[in-house]
Parts: C-alpha cells; sequence; structure tokens
C-alpha cells in the first residue's frame, strides 16, 4: 500500500461496454492524504515541519500547544503526529500518551532539544514510535513516517 497523495480515475459503469469504451468516461477520485499533527510551540520550527511534510505529500495539521492539538483532533482522523515533548501549558508528555490511547495505529514521534537517551526511552514509554532530537534530520523523520504508513487506514 502505498500513500495516497494523488489523483485516481475509476471508469464509470454503463450498460453498454462498447459505449462506456467510445464515450471513456470517467470519475476522478481525489484520494485522501494522510494526516500529520504537527505540535510545536516555536512558530518557525513547526512552519519547517509543515512545509517539509506538505513536500512529501502529507495532510499537516498544525498547532501551537497540547489544549490545540487535542482540539485539532476531537472529530478528524490522525494518521500521524510530531509532538514536542516541551511544551507551555500541558505537556507534550502527556498529550503523547492520550494520542496513543485515542489512536493506537497512528506513528508518534516526539521531538526535543533535549536528545539523550534518557528522554528517548521516556517517550518510548509514553507510546512514541520514535524519538527524534532537535535539530530534526529530515530523511529519519521520512523513514519514521514511511515505515508505518502500511498500517495506516
Amino acid at each position: 500500500m502505498s500513500l495516497p497523495t494523488t489523483e485516481e480515475t475509476i471508469p464509470v459503469l454503463g450498460h453498454d461496454a462498447k459505449e462506456r469504451t467510445e464515450r471513456s468516461d470517467e470519475l476522478k477520485v481525489e484520494t485522501v492524504r494522510s494526516s500529520v499533527l504537527v505540535v510545536e510551540d516555536d512558530p518557525s520550527h513547526r512552519e519547517i515541519l509543515v512545509e517539509m511534510l506538505a513536500g512529501w505529500g502529507y495532510e499537516p495539521m498544525p498547532v501551537g500547544s497540547a489544549e490545540e492539538a487535542e482540539f485539532a483532533v476531537r472529530n478528524k482522523r490522525m494518521d500521524a503526529a510530531i509532538v514536542d515533548v516541551f511544551l507551555p501549558g500541558r505537556s507534550g508528555a502527556t498529550l503523547m500518551s492520550r494520542l496513543r490511547e485515542r489512536f493506537p495505529q497512528a506513528v508518534l514521534i516526539g521531538v526535543s532539544a533535549m536528545s539523550d537517551a534518557a528522554m528517548a526511552r521516556k517517550c518510548k514509554g509514553l507510546g512514541a514510535d520514535l524519538f527524534i532530537g532537535k535539530p530534526l534530520n529530515p530523511e529519519r523523520l521520512s523513514e519514521a513516517l514511511q515505515s508505518k504508513h502500511t498500517s495506516w487506514h
């Protein structure tokens, strides 16, 4: 299964196959892009992530706090989340636990400038699939998102 980011064409069913072939009627169906929640309080870091994700064909859902994140996914599907561990207000750590409970199949990536083994263990303990230290490595982020996409949808 590949990530759904393009348009697919589906032939329209009719009474006569010859008529269908001659008319070559087609419906264009836009597929749903995989959504990635981006929870980052630094606007410049958030914007960089949004641009990268959009360039890779994902639908970014950028927010600046844990509270905004919970509101953003209240009635929406989320395929993945990139969560800054240290956020103002409610922590990213608390948010990761809540996201894991609500979206057990989602790819959950914790990020922080404090990139040591203890932080990585903490994120794993909160349900994260991966921890990436800042500055983020785009290749590592892309690989993490792609490695789990087969279980999405």
